[in-house]
């Protein structure tokens, strides 16, 4: 696909942000319509969030926006080059709260080493969920990877990300109290 493209198909050279599983995509539409200088990329694997996101892009013009529809994984594989993703966000992956469905959860070892050598040399890794067990499974995956550095101290989370834009399942679990768990890691300068 755009392995080595993404300035071709943008018409540019400009940061590029990812995020995978953006659901309806609203936040991600917004990102893309507050920072009209990076590209913006959103990776989904189900048909209706792309079709929704894909009609309000054009019907809004947002230009520095483009959608892949399939796997999360796969995709980052095949479509991007090393040093190429300047931010990478994942907001509420399904948890997979079962033990035995755990290997199933999108955020594990694999994606952090897969991940690593795509992010520009300064770059940063969003992740957000409202389940415990998973957030410290993803604080726990990054940071045994020597190539990222948690900006909230080693061992924390986040509880409050001033700025962001709040995603729609975020306004929901938030408005029913559950703890918000935000992790942001900094690709290391050394791994």
């Amino acid at each position: 696909m755009a392995r080595e493209g993404w300035e071709g198909i943008f018409g540019r050279t400009a940061p590029l942000v990812v995020e995978v599983g953006f659901g309806n995509g609203q936040s991600l539409a917004e990102m893309a319509r507050r920072q009209p200088e990076c590209n913006f990329v959103g990776v989904e694997r189900y048909g209706t969030g792309i079709e929704k996101l894909g009609k309000q892009i054009l019907r809004e013009n947002v230009a520095n926006l483009r959608l892949i529809k399939g796997d999360g994984v796969e995709t980052l594989e095949s479509c991007f080059a090393p040093g190429s993703i300047t931010a990478f966000h994942s907001n509420f992956p399904d948890p997979w709260p079962k033990l035995r469905h755990h290997k199933r959860r999108f955020v594990d070892p694999a994606l952090a080493a897969i991940l690593f050598p795509l992010l520009a040399p300064v770059a940063d890794v969003f992740l957000a969920t409202d389940h415990e067990c998973y957030a410290r499974q993803m604080r726990d995956v990054f940071e045994a990877h020597p190539g990222y550095v948690n900006q909230a101290g080693t061992g924390q989370f986040l509880y409050a990300m001033p700025g962001r834009i709040r995603t729609k399942y975020e306004v929901k679990f938030a408005a029913r109290g559950a703890t918000i768990h935000y992790l942001w890691y900094r690709r290391a300068e050394r791994a």
